[in-house]
């Protein structure tokens, strides 16, 4: 099923503080907007040829590395988890819905949700950086990036683009039926400062996309070449997109080009990372496979239009085994060191009341992993 990585704790129907202080750009793309379709995106290699295949030999979680998320004792827990180097051994964490605690008891029987928060971590090694979260402090407190109507916003993923930083979100409002939401399409917000303090941003709406069955920037997010290139959520796969790095800033930013083949990968979920392995010249797609108990899986292409590999799976969380196991969320963190590859994952369930009987759950997991030559 591929909303495994939206059926998100939002049941609980706890709302942010719907205030609005994004400030929108005036001529952003609107409903009804087409999208252009274009030519097939040839990615380019790193010099020289391909030492071997990508493969995984070994993977561990990482408990030593799990401590970062659980630094802040308000902070107590989300999904989502993409991560954009910000350069200067600064990561930025996007997360979806949040719990954040009310009282001093720091306890989530004593907390509200949010339905999104962002962290700033210093240190490339999970296992020994710091780690600041922001939200929007409050009574109650509220999202990073707020609500605009009956609309919440879900983060996708986002690049660094020179002082810069575009980030997309995800579109999501309530609905009477099925899972209880849907996913109207995505946002594209630009913060000028991205070397400022998070809590100083001022993000400014630039794009909004809606209707055309798209959520550009749902997964990963990339720069290539002159281009800046993103993933997109369908309902056959995931779609890769492209703007002119050019076009990015503070100005509304113009409706993408869809690259060829449509979709470029199939068997998607929504939130998925592909990154580029230069020792390999190989491109590398890593996602949560499965359903309910999932297991990390990975892909690999030799450009970003394709021909991907068939999944190869690589490590089971434990928590895949759990009574209502719901396991999703799985993606790599290049840009991280402590292993050859680092990922992570979020272990959920599908009885909410688990996430208050169980404090450990409803965290982003770390994975350790060893790379080496496929045979």
């Amino acid at each position: 099923m591929r909303l495994a990585s939206l059926v998100l704790v939002a049941a609980c129907g706890v709302a942010d503080v719907p205030a609005d202080t994004v400030t929108t750009s005036a001529a952003s793309p609107t409903t009804g907007d087409a999208l252009t379709t274009g030519t097939t995106l040839t990615a380019e290699s790193s010099a020289g040829g391909v030492a071997c295949d990508f493969a995984v030999t070994a993977s561990a979680a990482w408990p030593e590395a799990d401590a970062l998320f659980h630094s802040d004792p308000r902070w107590l827990g989300a999904d989502d988890a993409y991560s954009i180097d910000l350069g200067d051994d600064r990561v930025l964490w996007l997360f979806a819905d949040t719990f954040i605690a009310t009282s001093g008891a720091h306890v989530r029987d004593e907390s509200t949700l949010v339905r999104n928060s962002i962290a700033l971590q210093s240190g490339r090694d999970p296992a020994s950086a710091t780690i600041q979260f922001f939200w929007t402090d409050g009574d109650p407190p509220s999202a990073f990036f707020p609500a605009q109507g009956d609309l919440w916003f879900w983060p996708g993923d986002g690049e660094r683009v020179g002082d810069g930083l575009l980030i997309f979100l995800m579109a999501v409002r309530a609905t009477s039926g099925g899972l209880g939401f849907e996913v109207a399409g995505s946002d594209a917000v630009w913060i000028a400062k991205a070397d400022a303090p998070p809590d100083t941003w001022l993000p400014v709406r630039v794009a909004s996309f809606r209707d055309d069955g798209r959520v550009p920037g749902s997964a990963s997010v990339l720069l290539d070449g002159d281009s800046v290139v993103a993933f997109s959520d369908n309902e056959s796969g995931a779609d890769l997109l492209r703007w002119p790095l050019a076009a990015v800033g503070p100005d509304p930013l113009p409706m993408p080009e869809i690259l060829e083949p449509s979709p470029v990968l199939s068997g998607t979920q929504v939130e998925f990372t592909v990154h580029h392995d230069p020792a390999r010249a190989q491109y590398v797609h890593i996602q949560s496979e499965g359903f309910g108990g999932t297991e990390l899986a990975y892909r690999t292409a030799p450009a970003l239009s394709g021909p991907w590999s068939a999944p190869t799976n690589f490590h089971r969380p434990p928590e895949s085994d759990r009574p209502n196991a719901f396991v999703y969320a799985g993606k790599a963190h290049p840009e991280l060191t402590g292993g050859d590859l680092v990922a992570t994952y979020v272990a959920n369930s599908f009885e909410f009341a688990d996430l208050f009987a169980d404090p450990s759950l409803y965290y982003p997991r770390f994975v350790r992993i060893t790379l080496g030559c496929a045979e």
